[in-house]
């Protein structure tokens, strides 16, 4: 179906990394339903550019130079702006991605994920929803065996990613808009499932 004139989604990018900023311009912009309205390379050009370009989302890294200023930026335009945030970083430790939910990010995508991954992530917080893909680390790799329980729905596995991530209920609870109670119940349900009573089977099950 033709877009309408006008319907892109309106995206700004934050990267201070040259040649990644001018891949993901590059992908981006080939995508019909997406337009690339803004690029900044520094916290204080995109705070500037934002109030410019008006976007509907912005992407951007936890760390801008040697500074987890990524993570303050986004803060900053969450509280500043109606503009959705992404994070777009290599740094995906399960501190980085609190530190992501915590500044009201809609969604964490790694730097190890394909193209199509952070397409249909964009494409997915445009839709209203959230999406935590934060990449292949170690330990997410040993519990890609319980992601993949048959038994378990895609919110159980939504949940089960953020628990890996050692993310409290009610940190889950802010990266899924949903409230606490309906977490509990999804832990409860996919720990049930994998065979376990608590938390600490889960972690004692990784490497």
């Amino acid at each position: 179906m033709a877009l309408v004139p006008g319907d892109a989604y309106r995206i700004m990018l934050v990267e201070d990394h040259p040649m990644i900023l001018f891949g993901l311009a590059h992908l981006l912009q080939a995508e019909p339903d997406l337009d690339v309205v803004g690029q900044a390379t520094t916290a204080d050009v995109a705070r500037r550019l934002v109030q410019t370009t008006d976007p509907d989302l912005i992407v951007l890294p936890v760390r801008l130079g040697d500074r987890v200023a990524g993570i303050e930026l986004c803060r900053h335009l969450k509280s500043s702006t109606t503009a959705k945030a992404l994070v777009y970083t290599s740094f995906t430790d399960p501190e980085d991605v609190q530190a992501a939910v915590l500044a009201g990010a809609d969604g964490l995508v790694g730097k190890a994920a394909t193209p199509e991954d952070l397409l249909s992530a964009i494409r997915s917080i445009r839709r209203g929803q959230r999406i935590w893909l934060p990449g292949p680390r170690a330990d997410q790799r040993a519990g890609a065996a319980l992601l993949d329980h048959p038994r378990l729905t895609e919110r159980e596995r939504e949940v089960l990613r953020l628990m890996l991530d050692r993310l409290t209920n009610q940190q889950i609870a802010e990266a899924l808009t949903v409230e606490i109670t309906t977490v509990k119940s999804h832990v409860r349900s996919l720990l049930r499932k994998l065979g376990m009573e608590s938390r600490r089977d889960l972690f004692d099950a990784q490497p």
